[in-house]
């Protein structure tokens, strides 16, 4: 568990990446998915 100053951090990145203007949602999702395999975190 983070403290609750980086937890909060996190939490706005994650919004920011999350939910942008820049990639279409289905992309976006895509990537997400994409990343957390990558890191062997699996869905």
């Amino acid at each position: 568990m983070l403290p609750e100053k980086q937890d909060e951090a996190f939490n706005q990145f994650y919004k920011s990446a999350r939910f942008n203007d820049v990639l279409d949602q289905k992309t976006t999702l895509l990537l997400h998915l994409a990343t957390a395999m990558s890191v062997a975190c699996y869905p």
